[in-house]
């Protein structure tokens, strides 16, 4: 009966809650993407738009490559022993091709290149036919392949089943397999960072990794003797390791690819950590006030995870009873219908967006640093500004 009298005020509110989210980016032409959800469109230069035509087929050519198993190094195995490695290679080359093959959004290469030409227009450098080299394009591949694995170690850790509307890997193939799935994208990954050849790039890439690892640490191990601060405080450090890092670190690499100085890679990496920071927050009213449909995944998924994200946060501060349910991870009976039905009453999402807000508007500041007059450096602050008006 709770159940259903919740999810009735969700209904009822999540208009509301829309209208309280409106972006005051300036109107312009809108259109319906696949789920028939209005977008805003941002055009893209050239060489970008051609990168990233080809990166997801690129990337699934490099999970599909194969590679000598002895080199040689090793006496030659049996043709049985040798079918059944390739058998089990194909298979997790079939399953690693999954997520690929459905599509995404590529949001975190498309800041990569972006980043990229604008560096390289900063640096002078005229390279590639356009402003994206080889190795900064090789970036914004790690960065999806990275981003991909997480998704799928994600999945099995927080136990979904669906991602982007479909199944997930661990929902088609079992935990087990999904894990080493994972894996697999992560190796592929390092091979291409490894090929680029540049020692402090591959470090800093390889940051991102170690930062997921203690990000979802974090996210599942939140002491329950925290004070409201330190939960806020540990709650943006688990975010920055989990998503702003990503953006961050690629944001600073392709910086060190185009020979910018450390001053102007480190506005590079804050440019991607205000932006992953905002994404973020974004993700977290969204999870609140977007439909399953639209979402790809069910709504209200964080609260029944056990997780206390941005909105429930700030509505601990008004409703200090809710310290109870975030300490016991919403795991008694009525927990998530009584915490979802405070948060819609509290202004926890109109004070998650104002962050957001904040730091969209710390990348945009960051973003006018580049030349003006730049395509790139155009987009970049448009994306800062516009990703407080998706609605998936």
């Amino acid at each position: 009966m709770l159940r259903s009298s919740v999810n009735g005020v969700l209904r009822a509110r999540q208009a509301g809650a829309e209208r309280r989210l409106a972006t005051t980016v300036p109107a312009e032409s809108v259109t319906e993407d696949a789920n028939g959800s209005a977008s805003r469109s941002i055009t893209l230069p050239e060489i970008v738009t051609s990168k990233l035509a080809s990166l997801q087929t690129d990337i699934v050519s490099t999970i599909l490559e194969q590679h000598s198993i002895t080199g040689g190094a090793v006496p030659a195995m049996s043709l049985s022993s040798l079918a059944t490695t390739n058998n089990f290679t194909k298979n997790l080359q079939e399953m690693a091709k999954y997520y690929f093959a459905q599509g995404g959004k590529l949001f975190r290469p498309k800041v990569s290149l972006l980043m990229s030409d604008a560096c390289s227009q900063l640096a002078g450098s005229k390279i590639d036919a356009g402003s994206v080299s080889l190795n900064q394009y090789r970036i914004a591949m790690v960065s999806e392949m990275i981003h991909t694995a997480s998704l799928v170690h994600d999945d099995v850790i927080d136990e979904s089943d669906q991602r982007r509307g479909q199944p997930t890997v661990n929902a088609r193939w079992g935990n087990r397999q999904a894990v080493l799935v994972g894996d697999f994208i992560l190796a592929r990954a390092t091979k291409v960072l490894c090929s680029i050849g540049e020692p402090p790039v591959i470090s800093t890439m390889a940051e991102v990794v170690e930062d997921l690892v203690q990000g979802e640490l974090m996210q599942l191990t939140v002491p329950s003797e925290l004070e409201p601060a330190q939960r806020f405080q540990h709650y943006m450090t688990k975010t920055f390791y989990k998503t702003a890092s990503l953006f961050a670190n690629s944001c600073k690499s392709v910086a060190m690819l185009a020979g910018l100085s450390e001053s102007h890679q480190k506005d590079a990496f804050d440019y991607g950590r205000h932006l992953g920071l905002g994404f973020q927050l974004v993700d977290d009213m969204l999870d609140y006030v977007a439909s399953s449909a639209v979402l790809g995944k069910p709504s209200v998924s964080d609260l029944r995870q056990g997780l206390a994200t941005c909105p429930v946060l700030f509505a601990a501060h008004d409703y200090p009873e809710l310290n109870a349910l975030i300490n016991r991870r919403f795991r008694q009976d009525g927990d998530v219908e009584r915490a979802l039905n405070i948060v819609m009453n509290s202004t926890g999402l109109e004070q998650t967006r104002e962050l957001a807000k904040e730091h969209s508007l710390a990348a945009v500041s960051l973003a006018e640093k580049l030349p003006r007059g730049d395509s790139s450096r155009d987009c970049l602050i448009e994306i800062a500004v516009k990703q407080l008006d998706r609605d998936h």
